[in-house]
């Protein structure tokens, strides 16, 4: 009697949460969408659960069902999710209907932890706020006025290559290279600190493993991340956290000996912390409303609390260097698959460096096209978010389907850019897409590597700028070629979660180039700012 009794409980509860678990998988049929079957609680992503896939790979799939089709309906875990597909509807969502899809996902939890306090989290009159107040930090006379900075790193990552290609025999990995330069430029442009990062000790140091605590390759951390975006609800009721909380203590005591040294108060260095500080002093930062098509803008404000300021600053340092040190990175890999490229960048940057008299300016952006080029081909291939979440916040009417709040938008950047609908031969290397005429042609809303629409990353000239001087620093004495065993196409590893992470590291054999005693950097006189 007791095992039939227990039995029957058991039956009951796996009934129970199969149920709850599909009840609303006949969301998109109702709504007449196309859709791809979904599994039980798992939905059409149980490959990432699973760590089986890469978040891309397992979007493209989804993307390549129903080809002629503008939008495909899926299930992320349980929740309705859109994946939109036709530029036109992408421009809605990103750009003209912005206010109904003005959220990354999770809107109801947004104040379940401190650290969603960042522009990146937030939405809402909260993230206009922010963005409004934070823009001018990044404004293209903020970004000149910091160059210098970024110059000084370059002359330590001059250094740092050489030494690092002595010790290795010219052949290694080119992100971990590239990320210890961009963590310095980072550290020093927005916080005003050498970070060390490029010295002998950057194994230990503490900037080295904060990175490390978020993006390191583990199955944990890959199953938590995908936990908290399915199911936030049973995420932050279990109390578990987004980010470890050593990293947030470390930040929090870094942040405050920063703002210690300049007695609490803006500096002449006009950076991020500078802003941050002018922040706190008046306790509060204004803004209008993020206002419906038939709602009147009003004024509001946010609190600059010890949160606001630490989840910000750690968003700018986690975002400042991992990204651009990605694309970095692949930049390289490409163009040691295509010499042809490569050297016709080297004689870019050689004609460059011979103008300048072997200096280098925050103009390097401008006239270094061919540079800007292949780093655009390298992040149409190998885009940093590869998929780009929004969330209903009021109901809406996407074409022809009316959306209820809080179904999920799915932008498929990675398979948008690999469409040879968009791209012909999508597959091959050809920074000749984004020069003259060809530029041109290619079809608004379908190349978002940044993003599009009023969330366009904030930081998209920071990170051209010091993308720009880590690869004129590293070619001008170096050519690249793939190293022995090397992958010609990368597998991605499943466990970076969002990332385009291989699963191999991309080694590179690094070769001086005849002639690099003519392009060595002339530096200013007294410059400190990073070590080497």
């Amino acid at each position: 009697m007791f095992w039939s009794i227990l039995l029957s409980i058991f039956a009951g509860a796996i009934a129970l949460a199969y149920y709850f678990s599909t009840c609303n998988f006949d969301y998109w049929k109702k709504k007449n969408v196309p859709y791809v079957k979904p599994v039980p609680l798992l939905g059409n992503y149980g490959s990432l659960f699973l760590q089986r896939k890469h978040f891309n790979h397992t979007a493209h799939d989804i993307y390549k069902e129903f080809p002629n089709e503008p939008v495909v309906g899926a299930f992320m875990g349980t929740v309705p999710t859109l994946v939109v597909k036709d530029p036109e509807y992408i421009k809605k969502v990103t750009t003209k209907d912005f206010y109904y899809y003005n959220s990354r996902g999770m809107s109801d939890y947004a104040d379940h932890e401190a650290i969603n306090k960042n522009i990146f989290s937030s939405h809402g009159d909260y993230w206009k706020t922010l963005r409004t107040n934070l823009s001018p930090v990044f404004s293209t006379s903020k970004m000149k006025n910091m160059f210098h900075l970024i110059a000084d790193c370059s002359y330590a990552f001059e250094k740092l290559i050489d030494e690092e290609a002595s010790a290795t025999n010219s052949v290694m990995p080119a992100h971990q290279l590239i990320s210890r330069f961009t963590m310095a430029c980072i550290t020093s442009a927005a916080f005003g600190v050498d970070s060390e990062t490029m010295g002998k000790g950057y194994k230990t140091n503490p900037f080295t493993r904060a990175g490390e605590m978020v993006f390191n390759k583990s199955r944990k951390n890959t199953f938590k991340n995908y936990f908290r975006m399915t199911w936030p609800g049973i995420f932050y009721l279990l109390r578990l956290k987004a980010f470890p909380e050593p990293l947030i203590h470390m930040f929090h005591d870094f942040m405050t000996s920063v703002f210690e040294a300049r007695n609490h108060k803006p500096t002449s260095r006009n950076d991020f912390v500078d802003f941050i500080l002018g922040f706190k002093e008046k306790e509060f930062i204004t803004g209008e409303t993020l206002s419906s098509p038939t709602s009147p803008i009003k004024r509001t404000s946010v609190e600059v609390s010890d949160d606001f300021l630490v989840s910000n600053c750690l968003i700018f340092f986690l975002a400042g260097f991992e990204t651009s040190a990605t694309t970095s990175s692949y930049t390289l890999y490409e163009l040691a698959k295509h010499p042809e490229a490569q050297n016709k960048l080297l004689k870019e940057i050689d004609d460059y460096l011979e103008r300048t008299g072997n200096k280098i300016h925050y103009e390097s952006t401008a006239e270094l096209p061919y540079l800007q080029a292949c780093v655009d081909e390298a992040l149409r291939l190998y885009p940093v978010l590869g998929v780009s979440t929004r969330e209903v916040v009021e109901e809406v009417t996407l074409g022809s389907v009316r959306l209820d709040k809080g179904v999920l938008i799915h932008i498929p950047t990675y398979s948008l850019q690999r469409d040879p609908k968009y791209f012909p031969e999508p597959e091959k290397y050809r920074p000749e897409r984004f020069l003259g005429e060809e530029k041109q042609k290619i079809v608004p809303h379908t190349y978002m590597p940044f993003g599009d629409g009023p969330r366009l990353c904030i930081g998209m000239r920071f990170a051209r700028m010091q993308m720009t001087a880590g690869l004129v620093t590293l070619l001008k004495k170096y050519r690249v070629e793939l190293a022995p065993g090397t992958p010609t196409v990368p597998d991605w590893d499943p466990l970076t979660a969002l990332l385009p992470s291989p699963k191999k590291p991309l080694n590179l054999k690094f070769i001086v180039r005849e002639g690099w005693e003519n392009r060595v950097f002339v530096k200013p006189e007294n410059r400190t700012s990073c070590k080497a």
